[in-house]
């Protein structure tokens, strides 16, 4: 019995340290989520507090990830979460490309949302984005750009205002067809 005693010790104390390695794990957890989501969508830079670091992320425009940590000596858990800035507002345009020659029916909304427009609102120029502008940071995603291959096969004759290179995407290829 006395040679088995020290892991008798150990097995009698991994459940506490499990237990305080989870407590810490949900602390970091917590507070990682709730500044994600204080900064998520607004324009604010965020700051560096006493148990969370943010960052820039490499080659991203406006993507943060902060990692916040609890706990002391063996018992440290650390939790990491990215978050998006509102892409700032841009002069409107409602021109279109100068250089092609279109003009559209509506002005282009100066920063999207990540919410899809609804089928009843293909554009979001019925109401939708009217209603629900604010509460979504932006205006609702056309339809026809909701994906690259939407994009692609979309008439910009049909578009109700420009959404060329939209994404990152490239020109489209009968956009100056119009």
């Amino acid at each position: 019995m006395g040679a088995s005693a020290p892991s008798m010790m150990q097995m009698s104390i991994a459940p506490y340290e499990a237990q305080i390695r989870a407590k810490n794990l949900g602390i970091a957890e917590t507070s990682a989520v709730v500044y994600a989501a204080t900064y998520e969508g607004g324009i604010d830079i965020p700051g560096n507090t006493d148990t969370c670091v943010s960052s820039e992320r490499e080659d991203t425009m406006n993507a943060f990830s902060v990692t916040c940590t609890h706990g002391t000596g063996k018992y440290v858990q650390s939790v990491t979460r990215a978050f998006r800035l509102a892409v700032p507002d841009k002069e409107l345009d409602s021109t279109g490309d100068s250089m092609s020659g279109r003009t559209f029916a509506y002005e282009t909304p100066t920063r999207f949302s990540g919410h899809s427009c609804p089928y009843y609102d293909e554009w979001g120029t019925n109401g939708y984005n009217d209603q629900y502008y604010e509460a979504q940071n932006g205006a609702c995603i056309p339809l026809p750009v909701w994906t690259q291959t939407a994009y692609q096969f979309s008439n910009p004759d049909a578009w109700l205002y420009d959404v060329n290179n939209y994404n990152g995407w490239g020109h489209h290829p009968d956009y100056d067809n119009g």
